[in-house]
């Protein structure tokens, strides 16, 4: 799978343009952030290797997200756009508290249980009501699920590129 949520180590996801809203230039996003003040009017974007400015931005019901950028009067100004995936610097995305990461950060980590038995690295989260869900794969492509709860997840050292679970 893909690494999407991170393009360069100066770049972190926050959101995928998934259509358009009106022929006046909006485009429609789909947020990939938990941050609720991402595409506030004022923010920068970077999508490609252009950095956009917005200059309306209204939600919708679905948690849709509908921007319209500095430049963009038309339709035929954004359709180039869509299917892409919005960037901001990495420097951009506040501070977590001790013990909650970035998706971006736990993707490829290599995670081993408690008795030394290596699963694999994360190579995706799957996110469910109740907790999230590291998809591990291992070279032959055997994967295994660990649920993202206290209890299983034992340590993670995003410095050592490690996860340590408790086996199930």
């Amino acid at each position: 799978m893909c690494d999407r949520t991170q393009i360069d180590s100066h770049l972190v996801v926050v959101g995928e343009v998934v259509g358009f809203w009106k022929l006046d230039g909006h485009i429609k996003i789909k947020p990939l952030t938990s941050n609720p003040h991402r595409f506030d009017v004022g923010n920068c974007v970077i999508l490609g290797n252009k950095q956009f400015e917005i200059i309306s931005a209204i939600t919708n019901k679905n948690n849709l997200i509908y921007v319209k950028f500095v430049g963009a009067s038309e339709r035929s100004d954004v359709e180039h756009l869509y299917g892409k995936y919005i960037y901001v610097a990495i420097d951009q995305i506040g501070k977590l508290s001790k013990g909650i990461y970035y998706y971006f950060e736990l993707i490829g980590l290599e995670v081993s249980t408690e008795n030394h038995v290596l699963l694999g690295n994360i190579v995706e989260i799957l996110q469910s009501p109740g907790n999230d869900v590291y998809v591990v794969r291992n070279d032959s492509g055997k994967e295994t699920l660990i649920p993202a709860v206290k209890g299983t997840v034992l340590d993670v050292d995003i410095q050592s590129n490690k996860m340590l679970v408790k086996y199930i």
